[in-house]
This record gives structure tokens, C-alpha cells and sequence, in this order.
């Protein structure tokens, strides 16, 4: 079977108010995408592999949340509450994430829960390779109409440029999308912990790639494209209602 991470750290601790009124009853984590939340979609796909370590990090509705993870998973997969999580944008998250890990300096990877792939799409991000180096995953390229965080690589497919733009900057059109997942390799793990400790030592409201976008020079890493792998990210309500309806007219309601 392909290396995978030693762990995985899944963020589920957001309020969603941009999605409101879908969240008004329900955690956006665990909206129902083509029938199958977002976040059991991640986590059946980690707990198929040989995965050391599973993490969900919890904050708005915790209850709800913890419940599934403790009923549909039991012990296979464990919580920690972000009780901060009303100011925190999820690089505190990230923190508390990484810091119930038993053996961090495996290596771990991070999956924010707004995320949404189809099944091949998985096997990509979980496949790390026998040099254990650092990536982002990517879909699409930034443009007008999907801003937000976007990288830069070369042909090698090292980053060589790292930003999130979420007001629409021309700069920056054609760069790869970043997906909101992130794998450290084993090299980068103390550099990371240590630059993220630092950026929480100002404020915890910045997101978790920040210290990578500040720092890219001393934290190498490269892009791991989807392709045309179904996928994507809702951060509103309308992104949420089109990839529902992309996954369910593609028949990608099940998960693996």
C-alpha cells in the first residue's frame, strides 16, 4: 500500500456564519453533501489507510459534532475542543490539533472540513511519498471568481510563491487554488510548530497557512494538483448549494 501520514488532523471547530442559515441548526462540518458530510467523508477516507492518528478539533455545536465522531467511530478517532473558537480563524485550531498527537514529528496532515473530494481525489492527497516532503493540495487556479489562498510553483512543482488574496488581486490570476489541505513532512514539522506558536503568541484570528505564507523561504514544499478530480470548498451558501449539486449529479455520494 502507498506511505501515508502518520496523522491527520481534521478542523472542525468554525462557526459557518458565512453560510447561515444552513448552519442556524446544523455544524457546517457536517452539512450534508450528495448525502454524506464533509467531514465523515474525510474521515472514512483516513480510517481506510493504515493512519496512526486521527484528530477532529471541535468548537461551534462541539456536542454535535463529538456525537458522531463518538458514535459512528468510537475510539478510532479523537476530539479536542477549541474553546476559543469564536475568535480563532483556525490556526489555534491547527495547534491544538497537532499538540494531541502523540508522535507529531511523523508528520502530519491537515484537512480543513469544508472541504469536499471524490474518492480518486483522496487517493492523491493521502499518497506521501518515500520523501516525506511537504505539499498543499490545489484545484483550479485563482481567479475572479475563486480567490483565497493560491500558490505559485515551478516545474518541478516546488512552491515558489504562497498567498491568500481573498479580495480578487490580478496578481495573482492563474495561480494554483489551494484546497485547504496541507500535508508537513517530517523536516517541517519543528520549523512549523515553532512559527505557528510564535504568530499565536500576537493573535490566534489568522488562518493556519499564514506562518507558511510569512516564512516560505525556511519551510519548502511543493503543489499536489487534483486535476479534474471532482472537489471543492464552501465557504457560503451558494458554493455550498453547487457542490452539492455537482457531487450528487456525478453520483459521488459515497466515500472511501
Amino acid at each position: 500500500m502507498t506511505r501515508c501520514p502518520a496523522n491527520v488532523v481534521l478542523l472542525a471547530a468554525g462557526r459557518g456564519s458565512r453560510i447561515a442559515p444552513l448552519t442556524k441548526d446544523t455544524p457546517k462540518s457536517l452539512l450534508p453533501v450528495a448525502g454524506r458530510s464533509s467531514l465523515e467523508r474525510a474521515l472514512d477516507s483516513a480510517l481506510v489507510r493504515p493512519v496512526d492518528q486521527v484528530i477532529v478539533v471541535t468548537g461551534d455545536r462541539h456536542e454535535a459534532v463529538e456525537h458522531l465522531v463518538r458514535e459512528r467511530y468510537g475510539e478510532s478517532v479523537e476530539t479536542v475542543f477549541n474553546e476559543r473558537f469564536g475568535e480563532d480563524m483556525n490556526i489555534l485550531s491547527t495547534e491544538l490539533g497537532v499538540a494531541r498527537l502523540r508522535r507529531p514529528a511523523s508528520g502530519y496532515l491537515i484537512v480543513e472540513t469544508d472541504v469536499v473530494i471524490a474518492p480518486e481525489g483522496w487517493e492523491t492527497v493521502f499518497a506521501v511519498g518515500e520523501r516525506d516532503e511537504s505539499y498543499w493540495i490545489t484545484r483550479g487556479t485563482y481567479g475572479a471568481a475563486l480567490t483565497g489562498g493560491a500558490l505559485e510553483a515551478d516545474a518541478d512543482g516546488r512552491v515558489t510563491g504562497l498567498v491568500y488574496a481573498p479580495t480578487y488581486s490580478p496578481r495573482y490570476e492563474g495561480w494554483q487554488k489551494l484546497l485547504g489541505i496541507l500535508y508537513v513532512g517530517s523536516a517541517e514539522v519543528a520549523r512549523d510548530r515553532e512559527l505557528r506558536q510564535a504568530a499565536l503568541a500576537r493573535t490566534c484570528a489568522q488562518y493556519y497557512m499564514t506562518p507558511w505564507v510569512d516564512n516560505l523561504g525556511l519551510l519548502p514544499c511543493r503543489a499536489r494538483p487534483l486535476g479534474d478530480v471532482l472537489a471543492g470548498s464552501f465557504n457560503d451558501s451558494d458554493s455550498y448549494r453547487d457542490i452539492d449539486r455537482r457531487f450528487r449529479a456525478a453520483g459521488a455520494g459515497g466515500c472511501r
